[in-house]
């Protein structure tokens, strides 16, 4: 063997060690996006526990009526009506950070004002709702602001599994979150238990003041008056076939789903006799499943078709739920066609909302993605509050268990329309100027 040959032998590179555990992707390495999902997954624990704390602190602390416990949670939901279209055109102008920074302190000042006010004996229903109206107002501005940021710290092709975790961290809040809720109410009293929340939110912004990578201000002479940027925004939305199809559909999902998990709380208990505790299995199973989706998602994307893909996990998040209303004897299949039924929809839904909001990224200039996201949330939250708004006038005409097989019913004829976009015929990520 020649000299020559013994060199291009040494120079063939090492077969790499396989690695004995699974490392979920590879973003490991980017130490920006890790310092982002270490905050947001803490603040999305603490937010779990601020979903319980308020309105226990509400009964316990305040008595509340029924009618101002309603009027409570309407005040956490409403500003994601009319907000997301203004605020969505001041993210788009400008640097993500310092404003989820600020809405983090904001929310940091605003939760910690409930102990406070609790413990001097200051606590009244009417500030609660400025509070959860103020919370909920910064909520919509960090949401807004995250779902543009990700693409800056992470490329295209890592969109998906940086999505993913960040919708695992979401998953496993709703898991844990409640528990963790119950527990420190449990021993420091409602009220207090929103420290945590509070601090939590501390813990994001220390994370993202950690962040490295440099966000360049958008140019001022591309911007328009702020009523043509909105106008841009709903424009570009309505245009771009895929975005006009996922909004189509999530609106649709979140019209269906208002109405049945409004009329499922009361079926279960009034016709099928669930307890408290098997409701809250049945939730938390389901949460499980909405946990391993995100896991599952980067990896079964590489495998199939990415529009077969999308259309396939949105219907197996959609069809199981006509089978509740199939079943009305309070036996163990009844039991187990429930659990079955919440853990596929929320393990296909964990995977549909990664890969869906990754091609919306994808197809999204990114001096737009602020106004494009919040042109969403208007029309898929507003579909939420007409959904509940609907469900009290179908269960009183129709019936609690017909009430769940119309939503069923629905549920499957909002599937339609994906199946005859462009978005089924997507083999891959699309590039942006492709689709404008």
């Amino acid at each position: 063997m020649s000299l020559k040959d013994v060199h291009s032998l040494s120079s063939v590179p090492p077969t790499p060690k396989r690695r004995w555990y699974y490392r979920w992707g590879e973003l490991w390495e980017n130490g920006d996006f890790l310092k982002f999902w270490l905050g947001e997954s803490v603040s999305l624990f603490g937010s779990q526990v601020t979903l319980v704390a308020i309105p226990l602190a509400a009964i316990l602390v305040l008595q509340v009526t029924p009618q101002q416990l309603g009027l409570l949670r309407t005040f956490e939901w409403l500003p994601y009506i009319p907000l997301p279209l203004l605020l969505g055109v001041w993210v788009d102008r400008r640097r993500r950070r310092p404003l989820m920074i600020v809405a983090n302190l904001l929310r940091t000042c605003l939760i910690a004002l409930v102990p406070l006010l609790a413990a001097l004996h200051l606590l009244q229903i009417t500030l609660l709702y400025a509070i959860v109206f103020s919370v909920g107002t910064c909520t919509v501005l960090f949401d807004l602001c995250w779902q543009s940021y990700v693409p800056l710290l992470v490329r295209k092709k890592y969109l998906v599994e940086a999505n993913s975790k960040i919708a695992a961290s979401m998953a496993a809040a709703e898991v844990g979150g409640p528990g963790l809720a119950g527990v420190l109410i449990q021993i420091l009293s409602a009220p207090a238990a929103l420290l945590v929340d509070s601090l939590s939110y501390l813990v994001s912004i220390l994370s993202l003041c950690l962040i490295k990578q440099r966000e360049t201000r958008p140019e001022r002479e591309l911007q328009l008056s702020w009523y043509r940027e909105v106008v841009e925004g709903v424009r570009f939305a309505v245009h771009n076939p895929y975005i006009r199809t996922l909004a189509f559909q999530a609106a649709a999902w979140n019209f269906c789903f208002a109405i049945l998990d409004t009329i499922f709380l009361l079926y279960a208990i009034r016709e099928l006799a669930f307890s408290p505790g098997l409701l809250g299995l049945i939730y938390a199973i389901g949460s499980v499943g909405g946990l391993l989706g995100p896991v599952l998602a980067t990896t079964l994307m590489k495998r199939f078709h990415l529009g077969w893909f999308i259309s396939g996990t949105f219907t197996l998040g959609s069809t199981p739920f006509i089978f509740l209303s199939l079943f009305i004897a309070p036996h163990l299949l009844v039991v187990a066609v429930c659990l079955a039924v919440f853990f596929l929809v929320h393990i296909a839904l964990g995977i549909y909302t990664v890969v869906s909001i990754s091609l919306r990224q994808a197809v999204t200039a990114h001096n737009m993605m602020g106004r494009v996201s919040a042109s969403l949330r208007v029309v898929t939250y507003g579909a939420t509050s007409l959904g509940a708004l609907t469900s009290g006038f179908i269960g009183a005409m129709v019936g609690l268990r017909m009430s769940i097989f119309l939503a069923g019913c629905g549920f499957i004829v909002a599937l339609l329309p994906i199946f005859f976009s462009p978005v089924i015929r997507l083999r891959s990520m699309p590039d942006p100027k492709a689709t404008m």
